[in-house]
């Protein structure tokens, strides 16, 4: 144990040494007011505008915006005209590590196409990771303006997000809502069991790096689908496009650099909440009655020993960093 605990005091003393922090254009800053974006059929529309806003608690003090069909292309590589956007969003940007909630209202319209757990898993993607989000419309609709608006909203505040990153998160939303459409009501299988081995599987691969090969990253989605009971539930051409999305966004940066910490952090906040909420119990009781048993993958699977294994690569590379200045 006290090699370890050298090791580690030796890699901090480097690396406060020779690394200096990179700048990002979304900063770590909280917000002092709200933003609200409405969908732009709301821009013309008074009674649905002030109903969507009843349902968001917006605030006078609040930043308002609108998100217009032009958007969806510029974030979501999506087509489609202003007069169908109507689902709308408040968000105020927290404090780093205060962690991502996100809540639905539903009471006058209902969002048909998108799931609060599958809006957070695409939010963490893009780099959303520390804020309050409320999603409201007042007409059934399909969900992306919403989406669409969380983005404009830095944009508002002056913070730009990489829409490479928006449009893989987009991306990951389309599959995971495609598989839920076709698994729905298939027996051992719940949105909750997907949502968290997807997110287990971008966070243990923000902890490896974030370089993988398509083969490891393959291995690691399988693992995290097998731990929450989706083994035997999924079909090949499921995990191949869970594997591509998150290959995809890994060339997008997702899961390197500043993003992996958040990344890593977040979801680790969002499995913990996900464990907790009643349709993960009820999906997790469904699969010990047909023998099994759903892991808890991040606190799971060798853990130390990989952050041992991840402190001697880094160590190394540090030692290998000084040769070459001296070389």
């Amino acid at each position: 144990m006290k090699k370890y605990l050298v090791l580690i005091v030796s890699m901090l003393l480097i690396t406060s040494v020779i690394i200096t922090k990179p700048s990002y254009a979304v900063t770590e800053e909280a917000w002092g007011e709200a933003v609200t974006v409405y969908g732009a059929a709301l821009e013309s529309n008074a009674q649905l505008q002030d109903t969507t806003k009843q349902l968001l608690g917006t605030a006078d003090s609040d930043k308002t915006t609108y998100v217009y069909a032009e958007d969806l292309g510029k974030y979501l590589n999506l087509q489609s005209s202003n007069d169908v956007l109507k689902s709308s969003i408040r968000i105020k940007k927290l404090t780093k590590g205060s962690g991502l909630t996100l809540s639905i209202d539903q009471s006058k319209g209902k969002i048909t196409k998108i799931t609060e757990d599958t809006y957070k898993n695409a939010l963490l993607t893009a780099g959303v990771t520390d804020a309050e989000v409320k999603i409201a419309a007042a007409e059934d609709v399909t969900g992306e303006s919403a989406l669409a608006g969380v983005y404009k909203a830095f944009e508002t505040q002056g913070e730009a997000i990489d829409q490479n990153q928006t449009q893989a998160a987009q991306e990951e939303l389309n599959t995971i809502t495609n598989i839920n459409e076709e698994n729905q009501n298939k027996e051992g299988y719940s949105q909750e069991q997907l949502n968290k081995a997807i997110a287990e599987a971008k966070a243990e691969i923000a902890k490896q790096g974030g370089n993988l090969s398509q083969d490891q990253i393959k291995n690691i989605v399988v693992e995290k689908i097998n731990n929450n009971g989706l083994n035997n539930v999924l079909n090949n051409n499921q995990i191949t496009l869970i594997v591509n999305f998150i290959n995809n966004a890994q060339n997008q940066g997702v899961f390197t650099g500043d993003n992996a910490d958040k990344i890593i952090d977040s979801a680790t906040s969002y499995v913990d909440d996900l464990k907790n909420s009643d349709a993960f119990k009820n999906a997790a009781d469904k699969a010990k009655k047909s023998g099994k048993d759903l892991q808890n993958s991040l606190e799971e699977q060798g853990v130390f020993e990989k952050f041992t294994a991840a402190i001697q690569s880094f160590f190394n590379a540090i030692v290998n960093f000084f040769k070459s200045l001296f070389a």
